[in-house]
């Protein structure tokens, strides 16, 4: 079967009309268990479709003669995607201690360092668990900030369901959409407003180091964060780099993966 990457914007384009997209996922969301989830998935929906479908991500799907057919098979992973996100979350994901060895690496630095067996053991250990860690560093911040913005109306599209938007506020006052790097130097996507108009607002949470306060140490960036969401005086107590490494030594697993 032949596969194309798709999403609702292109199906529209094809001829599908909203009263059929919405009757694909009223067809569809019971595949969902959680009724938090399918609440949540029918908000974002809704504001994906009202501003022409280019909010949601392209979608590897079965081309077939039918349009509904294709929308359904691409609702039931954009779902999938959803609630695989947030019910695996980083932070319980063991870190691995192991990974390729390139022979040429290993013999420079042990020609460079000088170093015995064991203690180069020690670097490839090390180096494995950092490379992990870092892997995951991305997924952790959205997971902190969904628990700390979600009580306040925010949406968090976990799994990636919008194009270059990691969380959204949806209100007939005020709509923000929000994408979250965690460095200075993670490359954003080049999406930066959707049909509608509608800017798509940046945030990192790390600062470029500075030599005043090291150039090995980046700066906390979460003061941009709370004025470009408009936080109150609680938010701005929990939006802070304090809270966010206590979220995760309160909430990471101890467990580490190996071969």
């Amino acid at each position: 079967m032949v596969k194309l990457n798709i999403n609702i914007e292109d199906l529209f384009s094809k001829g599908l009309t909203v009263d059929e997209a919405y009757e694909c996922f009223n067809e569809t969301i019971g595949s969902v268990e959680s009724e938090e989830y399918r609440l949540n998935l029918e908000t974002l929906f809704e504001y994906a479709v009202a501003t022409g479908g280019s909010l949601f991500i392209k979608i590897r799907v079965e081309e077939t003669n039918s349009l509904l057919e294709m929308c359904e098979l691409y609702l039931f992973q954009w779902f999938k995607k959803y609630v695989d996100d947030r019910e695996n979350p980083a932070l319980q994901r063991p870190l691995k201690v192991y990974g390729e060895r390139d022979s040429a690496l290993m013999q420079r630095v042990a020609t460079n360092t000088g170093d015995d067996e064991e203690t180069l053991e020690k670097y490839l250990f090390g180096h494995f668990v950092y490379m992990s860690a870092e892997n995951m560093n991305g997924a952790i911040l959205e997971e902190y900030l969904s628990e700390v913005l979600e009580p306040y109306g925010w949406y968090w599209c976990a799994g990636s369901i919008y194009r270059a938007v990691d969380f959204c506020y949806l209100s007939q006052d005020n709509i923000i959409l929000l994408q979250v790097k965690n460095k200075y130097n993670t490359e954003n996507s080049s999406s930066s407003a959707i049909r509608a108009g509608t800017e798509i607002k940046k945030w990192n949470r790390l600062k470029k180091p500075r030599v005043a306060t090291g150039l090995d140490i980046p700066i906390p960036n979460w003061r941009a964060l709370t004025e470009l969401i408009n936080a109150d005086d609680i938010l701005l107590e929990l939006l802070t780099e304090e809270n966010y490494l206590e979220y995760i030594r309160m909430n990471s697993t101890r467990y580490l993966d190996s071969l």
